[in-house]
């Protein structure tokens, strides 16, 4: 019996000169031979190389209309002299390309480099993705600005090897990058224009980092930009287990939205000034910023600087969302003069028992902006803060896989959902349950409650 592939499609199909688009799994098109004869196809999302005849990187050679094309496997090409058969450069209307590799433990680094400068796309691509490279250094046509000049999106990930990275501080249309899993990147931007006032990534608006284990900096040693030139319109800022990066870069004001994540922080920078003595009303706050998520800083907290930064009323932020791990990054500025917030959660932490005194008044501080609480994976919280029945906006509070909590606070009146589910202590279920609990008379001004232990 043959495969599915075998059965589903015709074994003429690549007899069909006008087909322009299909809609098909990866294996379903993958399976097809000699898909160079389609030379009117538009859109290949996915084609996976193998080293036969009809199945390899020169049947794209003659596929000129397409605007959209993954090519997998590449590491069936044998050498870079058949990856140039491709003839990538020639495709005019191609916009989006996504190069890999498989995951295998054996391969030649220098056939990857040397094929990879040989996969040149046109300079009308707008959308790059790589993944799984296994060169050290970039390709050759990426170091010179001009090929890859009106680039809008760039995506690599899982390329252990490479080290230094393309100019994209330079691209002027650039608006979303994404590095995944690049461990020997040391900076974020090493190559410079020359220009005294060089601004780095004009246009970018998206800037995702995850598993950037060497990250140091964002500028190679000794250059830095010039203060408010770097991602001036940005808006959203994602950095995930960058170990050795120790801050951040001046915020734009137009940032929206911020996650953090196993970062070597030792202070909240937000707020930054153009002087070394700043005048008044110099400090420069991110004025858009709605999200913010702090999670996994150890270096933040045992830091202890809390306590040593001051904030001028222009840094104070207005928030949206704030998600934490450890309550005392609240104590550091700007969080410790925030103006406004709507939703805190608290959540993945095991170590957490109760909360700082300081950190039971700074509930103070929001307690009438405050509309939903969230309490998540908190594996040995055994109290809330008694400063809740304070929070007069208060509308939701949820708790989720807290074992140790046993008893609850004083509740405020504005409280219109109470949910509890998960891992959660037996005392807690007998004391607030439907039936008959103890202290349910507690939480009787409570419209809707949902206690559901695991």
């Amino acid at each position: 019996m043959g495969s599915l592939s075998d059965d589903f499609l015709p074994s003429d199909i690549n007899n069909l000169s006008n087909l322009r688009y299909m809609k098909l799994p990866t294996d379903i098109i993958s399976s097809i031979c000699g898909i160079g004869k389609l030379k009117s196809l538009q859109e290949l999302h996915i084609f996976d190389l193998r080293n036969e005849m009809g199945y390899r990187i020169d049947e794209f050679k003659n596929l000129s209309d397409l605007c959209k094309l993954g090519i997998n496997c590449l590491e069936n090409v044998k050498d870079a002299e058949e990856a140039r058969n491709a003839q990538l450069c020639e495709k005019r209307r191609l916009t989006d390309l996504t190069l890999c590799w498989s995951e295998t433990d054996s391969r030649n680094i220098n056939l990857d480099e040397n094929m990879l400068d040989n996969l040149q796309p046109p300079k009308c691509l707008r959308n790059l993705s790589i993944e799984r490279y296994m060169g050290a250094r970039s390709a050759i046509w990426m170091n010179n600005v001009n090929p890859i000049f009106n680039q809008e999106k760039i995506e690599f990930s899982n390329c252990r090897e490479w080290e230094t990275l393309p100019p994209f501080g330079q691209l002027p249309f650039l608006k979303t990058l994404t590095l995944i899993e690049m461990p020997k990147v040391k900076c974020l931007e090493s190559k410079f224009n020359g220009n005294d006032k060089y601004h780095a990534f004009p246009s970018l608006e998206v800037l995702h980092i995850s598993y950037l284990e060497a990250l140091e900096d964002w500028f190679e040693a000794g250059v830095a930009a010039e203060d408010g030139c770097l991602f001036p319109c940005l808006t959203h800022l994602f950095l995930l287990d960058c170990p050795k990066l120790k801050e951040l870069p001046s915020l734009p004001s137009k940032l929206k939205r911020l996650e953090i994540d196993g970062i070597g922080w030792t202070t909240l920078n937000f707020c930054s000034n153009s002087n070394p003595i700043p005048l008044a009303g110099e400090i420069r706050r991110p004025a858009a910023l709605r999200y913010l998520s702090i999670t996994n800083c150890p270096n933040l907290i045992s830091g202890g600087r809390y306590q040593e930064v001051e904030t001028s009323n222009n840094c104070h932020l207005m928030l949206s969302n704030l998600w934490i791990s450890d309550p005392s990054v609240l104590l550091m500025e700007p969080l410790r003069s925030i103006a406004s917030l709507k939703e805190l959660s608290i959540s993945l932490n095991d170590e957490l028992v109760s909360f700082p005194n300081e950190a039971v008044e700074w509930f103070l501080n929001i307690s009438s902006s405050l509309c939903k609480l969230n309490y998540i994976y908190l594996a040995s919280l055994q109290s809330l803060p008694s400063s809740l029945e304070s929070l007069s906006s208060l509308q939701e509070l949820y708790i989720e896989d807290v074992p140790m909590l046993q008893e609850l606070p004083n509740l405020p009146p504005s409280l219109k959902r109470l949910i509890i589910i998960g891992d959660c202590h037996p005392e807690l279920k007998e004391r607030y349950g439907e039936d008959g609990g103890s202290d349910r008379h507690k939480i009787a001004h409570i419209s809707y409650i949902d206690i559901r232990p695991q």
